[in-house]
């Protein structure tokens, strides 16, 4: 009889063992007669009653549905308490697609997806099949199959599927079947239980959401996070149960807990020696602060898988209890190598822009004092080439002077001649005379002569200050044209020092 066929009928309570015993040997003793009779052997009891032989199969047989009827109240408690529903199906010669293959489904397997009778849910296997969701329904059909003709029986059927309800939603269901099968190991009848298991895959597929978006948020982020469990509130238990993120290993180039194993040691053995111990202070003191006011914040080094030391800012927060005891300390870690390394270069940065600072103002100062040394010397160029114009006025009066000199000294020499020879004509009486006025022709002659060399002197006076006059205009000029040059350069100087101050204060701000 069926497995599920087994369950129908009243709720009636079973024989007790002794009327079943007395039927089972009344009826023992019925066939032993009458095996007797059919090999001629004496029979005693061939005047038996055959009704009386009748009615012992009737009541043996009540007996077993009796007892159907309480297992099958009992199947039912349990298959409730478990909330699963059965099916079975028998196999035709061997041929798990024999379309005389007889299934049937449980009316607990009905009311899971929403029906509710053998009218309303055919026993057929189009019923279900018809049921399962496009993207399951091959591969669970396939794992039926190769389960079904697997006659060495090791292929397990055990598979999570969604099935489509009466009211047109997909739910989860887990179902599991096994086969009894002929000494061939050809299948003769194989039977199953369907599980509904929608809210639990629900709640499992949101939480693998949150593992997956949690993991991408992780690789997302710069920080590294880590845990750590602490028991009896012991800070070094070597018991602690630590966890290091992947994301964590990752940032220091490990793959897997194999590689970097969720022990303390695995991250204390990378710390730089100088760091080592202050490190480790720091994170005991924050965990041994009970008030909580002790910050786990510190940047030290690690070393990466490779071999290279990189410099890592670490910060943590602590769990505890009423009295301050530490139950849980996580916190994550950020690289902060480039940053660290950019403030160093910044530092050297900052030094040489203070010594270019320092260099142009040196060259400002410096220009400024030629700019006033060009400025002071075209002021006595001015006042020189002023002097020498006097000069030059005054000897052009020199000049007239002399030619003052020289007419009077003509004339004179005139003179002297007219009395020379006035002299003569006055014979014995003009010989004084005549020595007076030969003395004065000599002294007009001495005064020409001095003139014409202060003539010959003032002419080449005049022509040197002239030079000296040209030579001061020229240095006027490339004068003028250094005191513009160097306000050019004065200029061009304190830009590139404007310039520098910005950079440095750019600098200084990053």
């Amino acid at each position: 009889m069926p497995i599920l066929n087994k369950f129908k009928g009243s709720s009636a309570k079973a024989a007790t063992p002794q009327s079943e015993g007395q039927l089972i040997n009344s009826l023992r003793q019925y066939v032993e007669r009458a095996e007797r009779r059919e090999e001629g052997q004496s029979d005693t009891y061939s005047n038996a009653d055959p009704d009386e032989l009748q009615s012992l199969l009737t009541r043996l047989t009540s007996v077993i549905h009796k007892r159907e009827d309480h297992y099958r109240v009992r199947l039912n408690m349990i298959t409730e308490a478990i909330e699963v529903a059965l099916w079975e199906m028998d196999v035709y010669e061997g041929d798990p697609v024999n379309p005389h293959n007889e299934f049937r489904w449980s009316n607990e397997l009905r009311r899971m997806i929403g029906y509710t009778d053998e009218h309303d849910f055919p026993d057929v296997l189009e019923s279900w099949s018809n049921c399962l969701h496009p993207e399951d329904k091959a591969g669970v059909l396939q794992l039926f199959a190769d389960h079904m003709l697997d006659r060495t029986g090791t292929i397990k059927y055990d598979i999570e599927y969604r099935l489509l309800t009466k009211a047109g939603q997909y739910k989860w269901f887990q179902a599991t079947g096994t086969t009894v099968r002929a000494a061939d190991g050809s299948p003769i009848m194989v039977a199953g239980a369907l599980l509904d298991i929608h809210d639990t895959k629900t709640k499992q597929d949101e939480l693998n959401a949150l593992v997956v978006r949690y993991d991408l948020v992780n690789r997302a982020l710069v920080e590294a996070p880590w845990d750590m469990t602490v028991l009896a509130g012991d800070p070094v238990n070597p018991n602690n149960e630590f966890w290091w993120s992947e994301q964590f290993r990752r940032t220091i180039g490990f793959e897997g807990e194999h590689d970097f194993p969720n022990l303390l040691s695995s991250w204390s053995n990378q710390l730089h020696p100088e760091d080592l111990q202050p490190t480790l202070d720091a994170f005991a003191n924050h965990l041994n602060d009970y008030t909580g006011q002790t910050d786990y914040k510190v940047t030290y080094r690690l070393r990466s898988k490779n071999g290279e030391y990189r410099w890592y800012h670490a910060g943590g927060e602590t769990i505890r209890d009423e009295q301050g005891v530490p139950l849980r300390v996580a916190g994550t870690i950020r690289d902060v190598t480039h940053e660290i390394n950019k403030e160093e270069i910044i530092r050297r940065v900052n030094l040489q822009m203070e010594g270019l600072l320092s260099a142009i103002s040196e060259i400002v100062q410096g220009i400024v004092s030629v700019t006033e040394q060009a400025q002071d010397m075209l002021e006595v160029q001015e006042q020189s080439h002023k002097a020498a114009t006097e000069v030059k006025v005054k000897a052009n009066e020199t000049k007239e002077i002399t030619q003052f000199i020289s007419e009077v000294s003509n004339q004179t020499s005139l003179l002297g001649l007219n009395a020379s020879i006035e002299a003569a004509h006055a014979g014995e009486y003009g010989r004084g005379f005549s020595i007076v006025a030969t003395e004065v022709r000599k002294l007009a002659d001495h005064s020409k002569t001095a003139s014409n060399s202060i003539e010959k002197t003032m002419q080449e006076m005049n022509e040197r200050i002239d030079h000296i006059l040209t030579k001061i205009n020229s240095m006027s000029s490339l004068t003028e044209a250094q005191a513009a040059l160097t306000e050019e350069v004065n200029a061009s100087v304190e830009e590139v020092s404007t310039m520098s101050e910005e950079l440095l204060s750019i600098l200084r701000t990053l």
